[in-house]
This record gives structure tokens, C-alpha cells and sequence, in this order.
């Protein structure tokens, strides 16, 4: 079983279009990331919910 994700996403800070693989058997998690274009830090926040849905939000660090 498969428990890698890709969700795209903007970056909070240049706009850029990024692909992030999120590992959905961690459940719920926050870390801070790189942007792949600007270099700029993201807090990025995951969320788990109960039917499985993973919802990202990312933030300006």
C-alpha cells in the first residue's frame, strides 16, 4: 500500500506552483520547508481528517 502523497500548492511568499509529497501513514504534522523557487522557509501544516483527507496549509515562516 501506497501511503505517498502529492498535493500542489503556492508558495506563501513568490506564488510559485510546487508539488509537495506528503506521507499520509504520519498523520497530522507541521514542519518548515524550503520554497524550491524563492528558497524562502514555509511552515507547512497538514491536516488529517477523519475520512482521510488531507488538508495542506502553508504558511510565511
Amino acid at each position: 500500500m501506497d501511503f505517498l502523497t502529492e498535493k500542489n500548492v503556492n508558495c506563501p511568499f513568490c506564488d510559485a506552483r510546487l508539488t509537495l509529497l506528503i506521507d499520509e501513514s504520519a498523520g497530522s504534522q507541521t514542519y518548515t520547508e524550503d520554497c524550491h523557487v524563492c528558497c524562502q522557509p514555509m511552515e507547512v501544516q497538514i491536516t488529517q481528517e477523519a475520512e482521510g483527507y488531507l488538508h495542506v496549509d502553508l504558511r510565511q515562516e
